[in-house]
This record gives C-alpha cells, sequence and structure tokens, in this order.
C-alpha cells in the first residue's frame, strides 16, 4: 500500500506505542496546574507507582496532546484529542507526516482516515473515507492492529506505569518545575525485546519474528525515556529516544529517532464519532481494487 493515508497510518502505528501518557482526570479540575495537590516524594520502583496512579484513576479520561517525532530525514507533528477508556476509547488526531496532512479518527476499535483528492483518484474512489479494523485478522493489519490497540489501552496513568513494570525500570528521578508546574521528573528505560513481545508478540508470521528475533540476539536493547507528572499522577511530558535503539536493530535510517508528547487540557469534552457511513470505504479493499 502506498500513498498519503497509509503513510499517516504507518505514522500511527509507530507513535501509538508510544501513547501511553494520556490519564484520568481529578475530581475537581486542577486546569492543568498541578499545584493544587501537594507533590509527593518520587517512586523508586514502578509497583509503587502504579499502585499510587491507580488510586487516582476515575473513569473519566481525556486531554489533549501535541507530538513531535523525528525518524532519519522522516518527521510526524500532530495533535491529539483523545478520551480513553479501554474498548470505548476515542482520539481524533490531526497530523502530518513528512509534510503531507490527514486526520485520523479512532472510534469503537475502528480507524477511520480521512483520504485527501489525490489519494481519492489512485483509488478511484468518491469516498471521503477509508476505514481499518484494527481487529482484523487480515494478515497485513492484524499486528499493526494490535499493537495500536494495546497502545490505546495504555491511557492512565497506572497503565502507563505498569508498561514501565512490565517492560523497563525506574532508573533515577527527582522533583523539578516544568513551565512553572511542580513535577516529578523520572528517567526510564524500556527493554526493546519485552517491549516486541508485549505489543506484537506471536501476531507476526513465525518468518518475520524469526528475523527480529536473530535481530535482538546476544544483545541487551535499551531505550530511555522521560517521565514529567505532576501531583495528580497526570503526565504533562514524555519524550522517548530510539536513536541507539534503531542503530543497533541495523535499521537503514540514520540520524535521531526521537519523540516528545505534551499534554494538557485535562477533562477536555471529547466528541469523536465516526464519519456518515455513506462516506465511508474499506480501505484494503479498496486498495486491492487499485492493484495496491
Amino acid at each position: 500500500m502506498t500513498g498519503t493515508a497509509v503513510k499517516l497510518v504507518a505514522a500511527a502505528a509507530a507513535l501509538g506505542l508510544l501513547l501511553t501518557g494520556c490519564g484520568t482526570r481529578p475530581d475537581a479540575p486542577a486546569e492543568n496546574k498541578g499545584g493544587e495537590l501537594a507533590l509527593a516524594t518520587p517512586f523508586t520502583d514502578a509497583l509503587g507507582l502504579v499502585e499510587a496512579a491507580k488510586q487516582g484513576t476515575r473513569k473519566s479520561k481525556s486531554s489533549k496532546a501535541t507530538i513531535d517525532a523525528v525518524q532519519g530525514d522522516s518527521k510526524v507533528t500532530g495533535t491529539l484529542l483523545a478520551y480513553y477508556d479501554g474498548v470505548a476509547t476515542k482520539v481524533e488526531a490531526n497530523m502530518t507526516a513528512d509534510g503531507e496532512s490527514g486526520i485520523l479518527r479512532l472510534v469503537d476499535q475502528t480507524l477511520f482516515v480521512k483520504l485527501p483528492p489525490a489519494e481519492k483518484a489512485e483509488l478511484k474512489t468518491d469516498k471521503n473515507w477509508g476505514k481499518i479494523d484494527l481487529n482484523s485478522e487480515d494478515p497485513r493489519t492484524k499486528a499493526m492492529g494490535k499493537a495500536m490497540l494495546k497502545s490505546f489501552e495504555m491511557g492512565d496513568p497506572a497503565k502507563l506505569l505498569e508498561l514501565v513494570e512490565k517492560t523497563g525500570s525506574i532508573i533515577r528521578s527527582e522533583q523539578t518545575q516544568l513551565t512553572g508546574v511542580p513535577v516529578n521528573h523520572y528517567f526510564v528505560e524500556f527493554d526493546a525485546k519485552k517491549q516486541f513481545d508485549l505489543f506484537v508478540g506471536d501476531d507476526i508470521p513465525a518468518d518475520q519474528r524469526a528475523k527480529f528475533e536473530k535481530r535482538f540476539e546476544g544483545k541487551d536493547l535499551r531505550i530511555p525515556a522521560e517521565l514529567w507528572l505532576n501531583a495528580e499522577q497526570l503526565p504533562l511530558k514524555i519524550t522517548m529516544d530510539m536513536t541507539s535503539f534503531m542503530k543497533s536493530m541495523g535499521g537503514r535510517e540514520t540520524g535521531e529517532a526521537k519523540s516528545t508528547y505534551l499534554y494538557s487540557d485535562w477533562g477536555t469534552p471529547v466528541d469523536v464519532t465516526p464519519p456518515p457511513a455513506a462516506e465511508v470505504g474499506d480501505y484494503l479493499e479498496m486498495a486491492k481494487k487499485a492493484g495496491r
């Protein structure tokens, strides 16, 4: 598959693995100032942080986020409005990948991609949107779909730190301020092999998995990240640096591979709905008919 839409989907799939920073709102809106509660002493272990985050979890979860990611010569930027609630998670993303802009919506575990005029012409369709079922058994989307769904489920502080607990560790921490907000600043390392198993596992063909396993062989690959959490245990900023990991895995891309996420507007009402049915077509079917 080629085209703007699939480029955006690929970017979303890659970024989806890092979309673990959206959390819950406190009982009283804090306007993202982070100063209404006393800043607790940073945890030294992920388990303790997970338990603390669970105590603050509420059912209504929403935020806005901005993304700035680079991998070699490729650059992805965007804004997301997200409501996280397990299978009911909803996301609207306005993204730009390598200069090409588009809109993605996640509703009912289905990804809707706005088709630009050039791609509509290439696909020979009058539909304005393409949809991709992230629970599809189609081999071309199964692994990506599972990875994206799992990452979208990491929607609250407890889930975020569960990821650290399962695939990494807290290296050190400090108390500081981020744009005037008191925060606990955590330095984290993720085990790349554990993340691969958690997000992809056996959902890719055996021959492809064997290739990845060979690349991991004899290597202890770590991915450094930093988390800034306010007094409500809500992340305000997350950074991840995959530069060393990509080079160790023999990637063709050179240069940096870094991502930065900034979170704000906790408790913002989120109203993301599927596009009108008459404007939607099955993206994979359209691509097949177009000979992709």
